[in-house]
């Protein structure tokens, strides 16, 4: 026992020795205070859950992958939907969805009932919504009267769409009747090429613009251009209409070869047009439709598409159509109501991106344009939830432009990252980290306090011999 006594750190000292002070009252209960709190937040740190996340190669060896999907397209009717896939693997698979599909009837809000565009309408919203570079619309304004000049003159077809009227004079330089009518042409070429002197106007009364021009044609340099247009004769004059058919529209002028003549001519043709009537866009059907269920397909990229189609009873221009849809839910994999429900704390950075598109709307409001989303799909495994596996991903979306003579189609392409997420939730201590910092909560307070207390005391007794009263 003596022995004992003399390896003893931490001797006391007799009370006869020792003296209590205010001051060290006052910095006790301030430590016990302190030491209190540091203990609890400690405690609340041990006990607290944090949510880790590691990447590893994707170790999903499912053949399949389901796609789970509830779509509202505004302005198609049920009738005349269709839902595939394409799958950019495995020699590109494209497949009709039927099956494991419910369709349902949704109405307008509002007084409109839906209609079909007419021609006149569909031609003036097209035009109002072409859009041209400079250097496109210079192209489509120059003649073809040489292959050499710096116009590529590849494209026929543009130059009649890129105007309401195009009037076209056909000649060969070889043919002597064609150098005869050429400074005529040339004449009526540069005054009606002028919008503001041409006085051209359509059946309304409203001037056509630079909705005309006039141009000619080389069928020595261009022979194929007027092979495909059946040129028989020169010099030959025509008046193409701008059309939104794969068959050009136009009428011959057989009258007079002189500029009076050609006026009459492209004044009267003109005139038996409504080519500004305040088209708007509006719906076609009567009726949307809600489009809900599922696809398993394989788990390589690939795009869900969703489109207009021709039904049994009635023809449809696709180009035309518009595909404006609201998506009420799309994920993939297997849904689970852990997931959906709330059953289980699944942290809200992960539940975002489960599916980010719900209760978006993706409108167009111009021809021969569709939303086309681009979804990375990525493989999550929560490891405190026995092993629940999950699918995130991340979303972008543009407006893509189509061809005039395209079906639009609502797409989602999907891409799988060959890497996988797995969430696991750890204590933000550990036991001994625990253990060691409420040693040093106790420790380290009372150090500091005691310091303090020595301190006051020191300074206490020197104040007091200053002032002359300590022994």
């Amino acid at each position: 026992m003596q022995f004992l006594r003399k390896v003893d750190s931490f001797r006391t000292i007799p009370k006869d020795l020792s003296e209590g002070t205010v001051t060290g009252a006052v910095l006790t209960m301030v430590a016990a205070v302190l030491c209190g709190v540091l203990f609890v937040c400690e405690l609340a740190a041990f006990v607290t859950m944090e949510t880790q996340t590691r990447i590893v190669m994707d170790s999903n060896q499912d053949k399949m992958l389901k796609i789970n999907f509830d779509v509202t397209m505004s302005d198609l009717s049920c009738d005349h939907v269709t839902v595939g896939v394409y799958s950019h693997g495995f020699g590109g698979d494209r497949l009709n969805i039927t099956r494991n599909i419910q369709r349902q009837r949704i109405d307008h809000q509002g007084n409109d009932k839906g209609h079909a565009y007419t021609d006149d309408e569909l031609l003036e919203l097209d035009s109002n919504e072409q859009q041209l570079t400079e250097q496109e619309q210079a192209e489509y304004d120059s003649d073809w009267s040489s292959s050499s000049d710096s116009f590529r003159h590849d494209n026929f077809d543009g130059v009649i769409e890129s105007h309401d009227y195009t009037m076209l004079l056909f000649y060969a330089d070889w043919c002597p009747p064609c150098r005869a009518f050429k400074p005529v042409w040339n004449e009526f070429e540069a005054s009606a090429n002028r919008p503001t002197s041409n006085n051209i106007v359509d059946a309304d009364g409203k001037p056509l613009g630079k909705g005309l021009r006039v141009l000619k044609i080389n069928c020595v340099d261009f022979r194929q251009a007027c092979v495909d247009e059946s040129i028989q004769s020169f010099p030959a004059v025509r008046l193409y209409r701008r059309t939104l058919g794969a068959a050009k529209k136009f009428s011959n002028y057989e009258g007079e070869r002189s500029v009076k003549g050609l006026y009459e001519f492209l004044k009267t043709e003109v005139a038996k047009r409504h080519l500004h009537v305040g088209a708007k866009h509006h719906s076609v059907f009567a009726e949307g439709c809600r489009i809900k269920g599922f696809v398993e397909v394989s788990r390589v990229p690939g795009t869900l598409h969703i489109e207009a189609k021709t039904s049994d009873s009635k023809m449809l221009n696709g180009a035309f159509t518009n595909v404006s849809h609201t998506v009420h839910h799309l994920s993939f994999g297997e849904e689970s109501p852990l997931l959906t429900g709330g059953g289980l704390p699944i942290p809200q950075q992960y539940k975002q991106h489960i599916a980010p598109l719900d209760g978006r709307t993706f409108n167009v409001d111009r021809f021969h344009q569709a939303p086309h989303h681009y979804i990375k799909v990525v493989s999550t495994t929560f490891e405190s939830l026995n092993g629940l596996r999950s699918y995130q991903m991340t979303h972008q979306h543009r407006m893509a432009n189509i061809p005039k003579k395209a079906t639009p189609q609502a797409k989602f392409s999907y891409d799988l990252a060959p890497v996988e997420v797995i969430v696991s939730e750890e204590r933000k201590k550990k036991w001994y980290d625990f253990f060691t910092s409420a040693l040093a909560i106790v420790g380290g307070t009372y150090t500091v306090m005691g310091l303090t207390s020595g301190l006051c005391n020191m300074a206490s007794r020197s104040f007091k011999q200053r002032v002359g009263k300590l022994g």
